[in-house]
């Protein structure tokens, strides 16, 4: 098998990035850089060196257009969209991949073409408590998410090994078409309430994360590998909620990539 490099399959996310920022364009969506993606337009004008994924955030509102878009055209081309409810998917999440790849993680069953996610940023909750309750349940239903997917031959830790097995049992019994509604219905708990706050409850790192509606909306744009992108006009305190001082390199022992292993599809003559 003849993987690509690191540096292939970022040109190759890259890629992906343009053409989905060409489409929201096109239709009107509204988007911006996140995490990881976000911090390395910021701190290295591109990727961070040792990553290897590409993330955006969309509002709800905007996300759910787009879905809705996108299953009235799925067409199995070059770049196409994976969404909740398709084949064998069972991300609460949506994907938008490069169908002439494929690409897995080392500890993960799912096989598709390399991607970029795109998260769903809900209502949260002005009162600080009711915030940290709400992501005390999203990051549980993230956890059974994972756990449907992942690969257990790889944990070293037993107590972690348990863990994800149980948590595995439950998902099964509990229907992972089911965990992936349940995880999109919890994350919009606040959904039909007038608040100033907005964030990413599906699939967000915490109460950090809360931003001010407004701001967030408010669009600026950032460089990233020589191209520009969009980026919430809050993105300061959004990656200080992230990161605290995002500025400052991570150790070595914690500069993590996904272990992303991608290969090109062999063409039918």
């Amino acid at each position: 098998m003849n993987y690509l490099t690191l540096d292939e399959v970022k040109e190759t996310e890259l890629d992906i990035l343009i053409q989905f920022d060409n489409f929201c364009k096109k239709e009107g969506l509204y988007y911006t850089l996140a995490g990881g993606t976000l911090l390395g337009a910021i701190r290295h004008k591109g990727f961070i060196p040792w990553d290897d994924d590409i993330d955006v955030m969309m509002p709800r509102e905007d996300y759910n257009r787009m879905l809705q878009i996108v299953r009235d055209r799925k067409n199995n081309s070059k770049f196409d969209f994976l969404v909740p409810g398709d084949p064998d998917y069972f991300y609460p999440f949506a994907k938008f991949c490069n169908n002439e790849t494929v690409a897995e993680m080392d500890d993960n069953y799912s096989k598709h073409g390399i991607w970029i996610d795109i998260f769903p940023m809900d209502n949260l909750p002005e009162d600080d408590e009711l915030l940290r309750k709400l992501f005390k349940k999203t990051r549980f239903w993230r956890a059974v998410v994972i756990s449907m997917t992942t690969k257990l031959s790889g944990e070293k830790s037993v107590k972690k090994k348990i863990a994800k097995l149980t948590l595995k049992i439950y998902a099964n019994l509990y229907g992972k078409r089911n965990v992936v509604k349940k995880s999109n219905e919890i994350a919009q708990s606040y959904n039909g309430e007038k608040t100033a706050y907005i964030g990413g409850a599906l699939w967000g790192y915490g109460p950090g994360e809360r931003l001010n509606k407004a701001s967030y909306l408010t669009p600026c744009e950032v460089e990233f590998e020589k191209h520009y992108f969009k980026a919430p006009k809050c993105w300061k305190e959004y990656l200080t909620g992230l990161y605290g001082n995002y500025m400052k390199l991570p150790p070595i022992e914690k500069r993590q990539t996904h272990h992303l292993k991608a290969w090109r599809k062999k063409k039918q003559n």
